[in-house]
């Protein structure tokens, strides 16, 4: 495979000087191919290749040389934010050449006009999906697509929206980035693109078996085999890794098992710089998104080397946890798969605790996980720099499953990549967003519909039967144009089965005061969260509840787990806006800061869009009272403090220490500056009192 200098590329010298800024003298044999096939032309690629081959790079050398050719803008999209705000971060490096780079994710009732200045746009599959919905201009106006992570097609979730962003962006220029998959010729037939496969790493990975049996044997794809003393295969092979040197990435296939492990691990005494580990601790104890218990039991595991890393840790956590770790002060992370698919950040080894993941539609609760799964978290081994190869493992408890796994594994192509529209909630969802555009008719729709990588048989059943009922909910009325209704959800970017729950519930219902049953409605829809309730925990939360839902338990099973999940979010939102502490929140539910701040978030947007959906149905008792929920949720206050908490840096506490003593809306804080600063601090009630005066002038 042919290595090309950065000083032979035919670019602009100041490109050079970005690359060779940061350290990069010659393209990797990715690149190269990349660059070889076409990609500084403006070529259609489908490029495939392991994690950490360099894929990000290979996109930017496409953006900036489209952009060079005289290309109006390039759209970078990935399906996490995490993967949003750390792309933004590399991409500003290409401001020196003189292009604006923005971003944008969150927030989908918007057409995000401000984006018309910039030139490189970093964003989600979810919110480029919705601003598709928008019509702004400057989206027509771009003209390279960069779709990143692209195996997610095959996420159950994400997939979806992933194949309607593709399907629209096969209309202009692309760039597919993703894992190295089975079928990606067919995939690159799809997107009219030219494949460029490759199964290089930078760092070489060595894979094996590590057979937690009576004894503990590690055996290598090459046959080499190794015994480890101890009882626990995965606390052996740790501290065989972390005293060579190496950090090491566990995978537990639940947050209870990351915890346990991360516990036992610490125990191993690791040897580390005190000095280091004391800093880390100490900015450890000010992350403000987080339950004081999670700081606490994270504080004693760090100051060991050793944290856990899943969803249910808030941001602040997770992204000191991440800093420790690049750093080299934490020496071991314990962590649920959705880390491997989230940030850059590797190891000398991974070990994969767990082939089996719980699925409780599943009779026996456990299935395994797809090989792409694997492969995601193996290509986490391997640091380049400083491991001069990576090592994965998968643990086994049974030797007589080895050679199985390891073929499945570590020997086979992970699973071909297929459409997930292939349901009505995806299916129909993907139709309204079409129907959306500006222009759209029916045969614009059915084209487009045809563009799609599901079967087309399945297509047309999907197409008739989809329109039919868009338009018997009264979604479309005169074949694909929008009503008050259609176009309303569609711009709010909830899904229309969503839509038509709100709309069936209230409709029967009269106007409550109590906040209960519109969040449990909520709770209930396709786009509601979900929240895991065990059986002993129902009759409790029946008993929590101030009053009914809407709707009574029902006596399907299936459906009775979704009344009381529904019902478990409702009763965390209520405390929530009743100003019930954080950690008392965390405690009684048992979840964690990071499910917290996401149950906040997505109810936020929803109280939203069912205050809009009620506004366009003139439901006007409805529409009120779903406001008012929207501006409590959104700041977890009672109703008394919601003139107060529009002042930034009040919040649910300080906005009720403020209350307290007497100050109740922003003409009192302007009033009384002394009195702010003795309660909240000197500097920061300095800043509320200028901010309070800028609320009542209008300029905030």
């Amino acid at each position: 495979m042919k290595i090309i200098s950065v000083e032979d590329l035919p670019m602009d010298a100041k490109v050079k000087e970005v690359l060779k800024r940061r350290g990069i003298v010659t393209l990797n044999p990715v690149q190269s191919e990349a660059v070889e096939k076409g990609l500084l032309e403006g070529r259609r690629l489908l490029l495939t290749s392991p994690t950490g081959s360099g894929k990000t790079l290979i996109a930017e050398l496409g953006m900036i040389s489209h952009l060079l050719r005289g290309g109006k803008r390039a759209i970078y999209v990935t399906p996490l934010r995490a993967l949003t705000s750390e792309k933004y971060v590399t991409f500003k490096d290409w401001e020196i050449l003189g292009y604006k780079v923005g971003m944008t994710s969150g927030d989908y009732d918007t057409d995000d006009a401000f984006l018309s200045r910039y030139d490189i746009v970093v964003t989600t599959y979810e919110k480029l999906d919705s601003l598709w919905r928008h019509n702004p201009s400057w989206l027509k106006e771009s003209d390279y697509f960069i779709l990143d992570e692209f195996h997610y097609l095959n996420d159950g979730k994400r997939g979806p929206v992933v194949e309607s962003v593709a399907v629209r962006s096969k209309r202009r220029n692309l760039l597919g980035l993703s894992a190295t998959v089975s079928n990606a010729d067919a995939i690159a037939e799809w997107l009219n693109a030219t494949p460029v496969k490759t199964n290089w790493r930078p760092v070489p990975l060595k894979e094996g078996i590590l057979v937690n049996d009576r004894k503990i044997v590690l055996t290598y794809t090459d046959g080499v085999s190794i015994q480890l003393k101890g009882n626990d295969g995965i606390l052996a092979y740790t501290k065989k890794i972390v005293e060579e040197g190496g950090q090491v990435l566990v995978f537990r296939n639940s947050r209870k098992m990351a915890e346990t492990t991360a516990r036992k691990i610490a125990e191993l005494n690791f040897p580390l710089k005190k000095k280091e580990v004391e800093d880390i601790v100490s900015r450890l104890r000010e992350v403000e998104d987080a339950g004081s218990e999670e700081r606490n039991t994270l504080a004693e595991l760090m100051s060991r080397g050793v944290a856990f890393h899943h969803a249910g840790l808030s941001k602040g956590l997770r992204d000191l946890i991440e800093e420790g770790f690049r750093r080299r002060v934490i020496k071991v992370i314990t962590a649920t798969p959705t880390l491997a698919a989230g940030v850059n950040l590797p190891a000398r080894a991974v070990v994969v605790g767990d082939i089996y993941r719980f699925n409780r539609k599943i009779l026996g609760f456990q299935e395994e996980i797809s090989v792409m799964e694997y492969k995601q978290m193996s290509g986490r081994a391997g640091r380049p720099g400083y491991d001069s190869e990576g090592e994965a493992v998968i643990v086994v408890r049974n030797r007589k499953d080895s050679e199985r796994i390891a073929k499945k594994y570590i020997l086979s192509p992970p699973e071909p990549l297929e459409s997930r529209l292939g349901n009505e909630s995806a299916f129909y969802s993907f139709l309204l967003g079409l129907a959306s555009e500006d222009g759209a008719n029916e045969e614009f729709v059915r084209t487009m519909a045809q563009e799609t990588f599901l079967d087309h048989e399945l297509v047309k059943t999907y197409l008739e039967t989809g329109l039919n009922w868009l338009r018997e909910n009264e979604f479309l009325s005169d074949g694909v144009k929008l009503t008050k209704f259609g176009r309303r959800v569609a711009d709010l970017y909830i899904n229309p089965f969503t839509a038509k729950l709100i709309k069936d519930t209230l409709s029967m219902s009269e106007a409550e005061n109590c906040d209960i049953p519109y969040l449990h409605m909520l709770a209930l829809t396709p786009d509601g969260p979900i929240a895991n309730v065990s059986k002993p925990e129902e009759d409790d939360l029946l008993e929590w509840a101030p009053c009914p839902p809407f709707t009574d338990v029902p006596d399907d099973e299936d459906e009775a787990f979704q009344y009381f999940s529904a019902l478990k979010i409702a009763l965390i939102v209520h405390d929530w806006i009743e100003e019930v502490d954080e950690d008392a929140i965390l405690s009684k539910y048992g979840i964690g800061s990071g499910d917290l701040r996401s149950i906040v978030e997505t109810m936020e947007w929803l109280t939203y869009s069912g205050y809009q959906v009620s506004k366009a149905l003139e439901w006007e008792s409805h529409a009120d009272i779903m406001f008012l929920l929207n501006r409590r949720v959104s700041d977890g206050v009672k109703e008394d403090l919601l003139d107060l908490v529009r002042v930034p840096g009040i919040g649910r506490k300080r906005g009720r220490l403020l209350y307290q003593n007497g100050l109740t809306k922003p003409e009192d804080l302007v009033m009384n500056p002394e009195k702010v600063k003795a309660l909240i601090g000197e500097k920061v009630g300095e800043k509320v009192v200028k901010d309070a005066a800028r609320v009542i002038g209008g300029v905030l």
